[in-house]
């Protein structure tokens, strides 16, 4: 229950804050990331770990890094979340995805249970117009 609780905040948490790096997209008419970050200033490139953190960064805005979400404090069940073709995603002023090639993006969560195969997981895909769907997959 407790494992199922974490995995399922973590998930609603970063859900949330694409959802809020899309919207600023469309509210100030310029483009807007959200990406993995171990400092709070820039984005990972190689190999992001999302569970180090993540931040929302406005180019150009005075102070461009809108939000930040550090590693969470104390032990956690959630090992890893990790982005498939990207890093980061990136929001156009109209709201949809920037490089997400044809089939958008997927940030995948995942805790020790990973290769159980029951639908304990979770997968975020952020479809080419922008919206975020939660997905619970086998691990």
């Amino acid at each position: 229950f407790i494992k199922n609780a974490r995995i399922s905040s973590v998930t609603t948490e970063l859900m949330g804050d694409i959802n809020l790096a899309r919207q600023e997209a469309q509210r100030r008419g310029r483009p807007v990331t959200i990406c993995a970050t171990s400092d709070g200033l820039t984005c990972l490139s190689s190999t992001p770990n999302w569970m180090e953190g993540w931040i929302i960064l406005i180019p150009g805005a005075p102070t461009p890094v809108a939000k930040w979400v550090q590693e969470p404090d104390g032990p956690s069940t959630t090992r890893k979340v990790s982005a498939f073709g990207a890093g980061s995603i990136i929001f156009s002023p109209s709201g949809s995805v920037v490089g997400a090639g044809t089939t958008g993006l997927t940030v995948n969560v995942r805790d020790d249970r990973a290769g159980k195969g029951d639908l304990t997981q979770r997968d975020i895909s952020v479809t080419l117009v922008g919206r975020p769907l939660m997905l619970k997959v086998a691990g």
